[in-house]
């Protein structure tokens, strides 16, 4: 249903600044007046396409406004409260995932995307492991906790938590060798 309204809040925009460009042609003189009948005559035809492009660019802002307004709600997770409407945007969702990743579960690599489903969000987590994670209990862990987390401190229902383990690498740690990163003994 967004997208055929989106379609449509498009489709109409695009028609309505056509109609507008033609408009100023028209009233630029790029075309005859006379082709759009007689009853463009009795009145300076070049001052009537110039009121209806304006008219026409108006309503081609109105509708793109509209379109961009019903996007960005549709986009918001919504609760009521107590004294009225909580929305919490999907970057601020994406925020909490990344926090609760690094602080909680420990994770330092990882990339975080939100879907809507029937039985509530789904959180899309990519991450890389180093070789000593296991990956089932990090992935339950990331899983478990996430979930818990979002729920209580959000509001917002977790149907599912998806996890991608996409690399691993070497532990990060203090280099050995001696180097220049190396502390000196004193």
């Amino acid at each position: 249903m967004r997208l055929l309204a989106t379609l449509l809040y498009g489709s109409l925009s695009l028609a309505a600044v056509t109609l507008a460009v033609l408009a100023l042609l028209g009233g630029a003189g790029a075309f005859s007046a006379t082709a759009l009948g007689d009853a463009l005559d009795a009145i300076p035809a070049e001052w009537f396409l110039f009121l209806l492009a304006v008219v026409l660019f108006l309503v081609a802002l109105l509708l793109l406004r509209a379109m961009l307004r019903k996007r960005s709600a549709a986009a918001r997770f919504a609760q009521d409260g107590a004294r009225g409407r909580i929305e919490l945007s999907p970057h601020a969702l994406e925020e909490l995932a990344s926090g609760v990743l690094r602080e909680e579960v420990g994770v330092d690599h990882f990339r975080v995307r939100l879907r809507r489903a029937a039985g509530g969000i789904t959180i899309l987590v990519q991450t890389g492991l180093t070789l000593e994670q296991k990956v089932a209990e990090v992935g339950r862990r990331i899983q478990e906790v996430l979930a818990e987390r979002v729920v209580e401190r959000t509001g917002v229902k977790v149907g599912e938590v998806k996890v991608l383990v996409g690399s691993f690498r070497a532990r990060e740690g203090p280099r050995k060798g001696g180097g220049s990163d190396a502390d000196p003994e004193l």
